[in-house]
């Protein structure tokens, strides 16, 4: 029953108002660690969007174990926003010295 969607990037805000409305996560993935994730990988349910070609289909994957970061939740938090909000500040606080 858990849904969530996983990525290494964040989605924009049409993207977190669907996740809040169905209850789903997305979950931030390390880039590069493809080798370290597959282990987790118990089974591949289906695969959606194969016409997009392979890196950019939609998996449906049975995972144990499977380390990652909620970074986009039900509740329409966003960390990619917290971050990107307060990187601004900061920047704005450098450029003024």
């Amino acid at each position: 029953g858990v849904r969530a969607v996983i990525g290494k990037g964040g989605m924009g805000a049409r993207t977190l108002a669907a996740l809040k409305q169905h209850g789903a996560v997305y979950l931030n993935a390390i880039g590069g660690a493809a080798q370290f994730y597959a282990r987790t990988v118990q089974r591949v349910d289906d695969v959606s969007l194969m016409e997009f070609g392979v890196p950019e289909a939609m998996w449906h994957l049975t995972v144990s174990e499977f380390p990652a970061i909620v970074t986009m939740d039900a509740h329409g938090n966003s960390l990619h926003k917290d971050v990107e909000l307060a990187s601004g500040e900061r920047l704005g606080l450098l450029a003024s010295v």
